[in-house]
């Protein structure tokens, strides 16, 4: 791999050479997250912030699912154009705003390189572009920045543009309208502060949650009947894997048993989108599992069961939270991974008194089961669900 700090200090004052080192630099970071926009030799990258900070190809695939075929579409936060990109496959045209200079240039290069003949690139402020022009979609698609050189932000209110702000504006000109957030959003506070329910989509990878979705009705939509509507719905997408659907308004009367677990049967966990979701009760009722605790998010069953939208672990043995347990922990454990859940110590602090390193074939969860008390459930990593397969 290049040192791209050396060569650009080496080729410091080559504005030709410092181009292409920061193309192939841009390109090395997003290899694993741009395989299919990276096919083509010809895409470009206005700068490596921009590169980090785009949609992934496959979260882009999810986004444009959202939308009709045909369907005229809005990209109010252009960036790199990765969605704008993955839309316009899809839809009958995209216009898609960016409001900076460099990245405008890099996105109606882009389109070219890709033969995207549907899609206009505008550059300026895409609230008071939509505010100035009195035009329509079925779709307007944002996805407000939630990081500058100040830090990050997680509040819809905090990002730019500003969606509670232009939120009325937004809801007249369209059909639907689709919001990214960051997957630090609280999901009901959000949907409290933008005075809404509203489908979501919960979008990410088997390690790690990637983006919460609001999809919602705009005011050109058919006049809806909030009595004959249908519910909202909570849709949890991990790339890759089967999805898991939800209703929250079935959730507080689904059906949960408890129960403690026991060696030789299965502990699982959800995929962090299913977690961040939040239907724990439904997750339960729908596969047969035991929760070990209200607030401990991981199920249990005595016999293997299949189609669970997450990672499966079989039971090795169950120990108590107890002193005389974390002195002889490493002996039998030297290495292993640590999870806690509900749990009085947090994962670090688990790993730091039970004197282990982590990594290997092997688990153990910090949990608090019904009854209270606290156990070290050791488990081992290599049954997989059908999902992961």
């Amino acid at each position: 791999m290049n040192d791209f700090n050396k060569l650009r200090l080496k080729y410091h004052g080559c504005p030709e050479k410092l181009w292409e080192i920061l193309q192939e630099e841009c390109r090395y970071k997003t290899a694993k997250k741009l395989p299919e926009t990276l096919k083509n030799p010809d895409f470009i990258f206005p700068s490596l912030a921009v590169a980090e900070m785009a949609t992934s190809d496959a979260v882009a695939k999810v986004h444009a699912n959202m939308i009709n075929d045909g369907d005229t579409v809005l990209d109010m936060t252009c960036g790199l154009g990765i969605d704008s990109f993955h839309l316009a496959s899809k839809a009958g045209n995209v216009t898609a705003i960016e409001i900076d200079p460099e990245s405008y240039r890099a996105a109606i290069h882009n389109a070219k390189a890709l033969n995207l003949n549907n899609i206009s690139i505008v550059e300026g402020d895409s609230v008071a572009w939509l505010d100035a022009n009195n035009e329509t979609f079925d779709v307007i698609f944002i996805d407000p920045a939630r990081r500058d050189s100040a830090g990050r932000y997680f509040a819809l209110k905090d990002c730019q543009p500003d969606v509670t702000t232009a939120f009325p504006l937004l809801l007249s000109r369209c059909d639907k309208l689709i919001i990214k957030c960051s997957p630090m959003l609280s999901i009901d506070a959000a949907k409290k502060e933008l005075g809404v329910d509203c489908d979501i989509v919960v979008i990410g990878t088997p390690k790690e949650c990637k983006e919460v979705v609001f999809v919602i009705d705009g005011n050109r939509s058919a006049n809806i009947n909030t009595e004959t509507a249908s519910k909202k719905a909570v849709r949890c997408v991990t790339i890759g894997h089967d999805e898991f659907l939800f209703y929250p308004d079935d959730e507080k009367d689904m059906n949960v048993e408890y129960s403690t677990p026991e060696k030789g049967g299965y502990i699982y966990e959800a995929y962090p989108a299913v977690m961040k979701g939040g239907g724990y009760r439904t997750l339960a009722s729908r596969f047969g599992l035991y929760k070990l605790h209200p607030n401990t998010h991981l199920y249990y069953s005595e016999k293997e069961i299949a189609g669970f939208p997450g990672e499966k672990f079989n039971i090795i043995e169950i120990l108590p939270s107890s002193k005389q347990t974390y002195k002889d922990f490493a002996k039998k454990y030297p290495k292993i991974n640590v999870a806690t859940r509900n749990f009085p110590l947090s994962a670090p602090e688990l790993v730091k008194k039970l004197k282990v390193k982590e990594g290997g074939d092997k688990m153990v969860f910090g949990v608090t089961v019904s009854d209270g008390d606290k156990l070290l459930i050791v488990t081992d990593m290599g049954v997989k669900s059908e999902a992961n397969i």
